[in-house]
């Protein structure tokens, strides 16, 4: 297996295929890095945990929108987001699609959707999350 095959997004998306499609272009690196993000977060030990009642509709959107208004690029996106939300990928795998996707050529559009669609990619995020957990 490859990398490639064995993406931690394509993995988590799988679980959601039969009812939602995985998004593609600047929109699919947005939900991917998403993923990444959520799953990063120690639900254990961070601040965050505190916050499940505001993590999906207040929480997160709000510092999301506030990342890709101010990120010139995905890098300064994710280091201000994994910073304020202590989000640390925790395998290899993990850590490698995201330095890939981090590393888009064209990031503007991918700010855009982080912009534009911010609810609609936490609401996907969510449906993953929420779909993985009850299985």
């Amino acid at each position: 297996m490859t990398l490639t095959d064995t993406r931690p997004t394509q993995m988590w998306l799988h679980a959601t295929a039969g009812f939602m499609p995985p998004l593609e272009g600047p929109a699919g690196t947005a939900e991917r890095l998403l993923l990444l993000l959520h799953y990063s977060i120690d639900w254990d030990t961070s601040w965050v945990a505190g916050y499940r009642t505001t993590y999906w509709d207040k929480l997160l959107p709000d510092r999301i929108l506030v990342a890709s208004q101010q990120a010139a690029n995905l890098r300064q996106w994710w280091t201000q987001l994994a910073d304020d939300l202590q989000a640390f990928p925790t395998t290899a795998t993990a850590r490698h699609e995201l330095a890939q996707l981090l590393d888009t050529p064209d990031p503007m559009p991918v700010l855009r959707v982080l912009r534009q669609e911010t609810l609609a990619l936490v609401l996907r995020t969510r449906i993953v999350a929420e779909t993985r957990k009850h299985r």
